[in-house]
């Protein structure tokens, strides 16, 4: 889900307001000025009520943001990193630069948010008592119990076993300890899907019984369950797809090599034109010593392609990504990245075993897009 509104960074995390947000603060706002309070609190101004509504409402915004920032908290003390928080309609959406690795940590994760906003169910209401004992206007020890009763039932909601929600997550790690990620994921998200179409026919009913606003909002509630379970779907197959897919079973095993010696001359007309490959390791008495590539050769004056040997032209080997069979899809992009390579040599027990290219790591999460479309294609039908 893409953030509208960037609010800054709250605890070093970027937090972005999604549209939905504004509507729920208006909405809550407006209901509590225009039909709320007034039924509770009879005889007191206009502008009074707006006030108390507008606060609460802002209120409520806060505790999205502090029901979010609790799975931030647990996250970094199981070291795994927020890189965002977009808040939503009833919640927000963290994403993370690493998935959690063990169920018992996706557990505790997930109850952090729905446990912040119990708390705070229980913080307001105590103050409300406090306020009340006081001597307080009824008008802001109802406001304050009408705050801690959304808090409540934005814990309890989250709790509901409908992925993406903290509760399907729930489920997906209880699920995760009987089988594996992907299959506890992929059976929230039918869980999260029949939730979902719940919520849609109760708002259906709702719309044609005379309840407009209500009903589209589970209906509202129930298109983004559904949207966006099916692209945590997509995003944990691709998480586990470049974090265990290993380069064997990308890499070219046939790798054409060129001997130090060779002028680019020669290198240029018998081997680069004849082979069709764009980089070759270069070889010195049977051991690597580098990589020669078309990017190379454009170094190279073409008055000087015949005194020039391929050896002179290469990169070294220090500057060339060395990964081995066994390196996941991620590890080689990002090996591949830090020495702003396009390709990378294979080597197992010291020996040259097959060339990967980030166009063949491209390509491969390109096919395994186009395998997830399918795959969420067949979750629809």
């Amino acid at each position: 889900m893409r953030s509208t509104i960037p609010l800054g960074k709250w605890t070093g995390v970027p937090v972005g307001l999604h549209w939905s947000v504004a509507l729920t603060v208006v909405l809550i706002a407006s209901s509590l000025a225009e039909s709320v309070l007034p039924e509770l609190d009879p005889g007191e101004t206009h502008t009074a009520y707006w006030v108390a509504g507008v606060i609460v409402a802002l209120a409520f915004f806060l505790s999205l943001i502090a029901h979010e920032l609790a799975h931030t908290v647990v996250a970094r003390r199981h070291d795994v990193e927020v890189d965002s928080i977009t808040l939503w309609l009833l919640g927000g959406v963290s994403r993370f630069s690493s998935e959690p690795d063990d169920p018992s940590v996706e557990l505790r994760l997930s109850l952090a948010g729905p446990a912040m906003s119990l708390g705070l169910g229980a913080l307001w209401w105590g103050l409300a008592v406090i306020v009340s004992v006081a001597g307080a206007p009824s008008i802001w020890v109802n406001s304050l119990l009408w705050l801690a009763f959304i808090n409540l039932v934005l814990g309890v909601f989250n709790l509901l076993p409908a992925f993406p929600l903290d509760g399907g997550r729930v489920l997906r790690a209880i699920m995760w300890r009987q089988s594996d990620r992907l299959h506890a994921t992929r059976t929230a998200v039918r869980v999260g899907r029949l939730f979902a179409l719940v919520l849609v026919g109760f708002g259906v009913l709702l719309v044609f019984s005379g309840s407009l606003v209500s009903g589209t909002w589970f209906m509202l509630l129930g298109w983004f369950i559904d949207v966006a379970g099916r692209a945590e779907l997509a995003g944990t197959v691709r998480h586990d797809f470049a974090n265990f897919e290993i380069v064997a079973a990308l890499m070219t095993t046939s790798v054409d090599t060129i001997d130090e010696g060779v002028s680019v001359n020669e290198f240029l007309h018998d081997h680069v034109l004849q082979r069709h490959h764009s980089a070759f390791p270069v070889m010195r008495d049977g051991s690597v010593t580098g990589m020669v590539s078309l990017e190379n050769l454009r170094r190279v004056p073409t008055d000087e392609w015949s005194s020039t040997t391929v050896g002179d032209a290469s990169t070294p080997l220090f500057g060339v990504p060395i990964i081995d069979p066994d390196t996941t899809v991620r590890a080689a992009m990002d090996e591949m990245d830090r020495l702003s390579a396009t390709r990378a040599l294979v080597f197992a027990d010291r020996q040259l075993v097959g060339i990967v290219t980030h166009t063949d790591l491209i390509r491969a999460l390109q096919v395994h897009e186009l395998e997830v479309r399918a795959l969420k294609s067949g979750e629809t039908t």
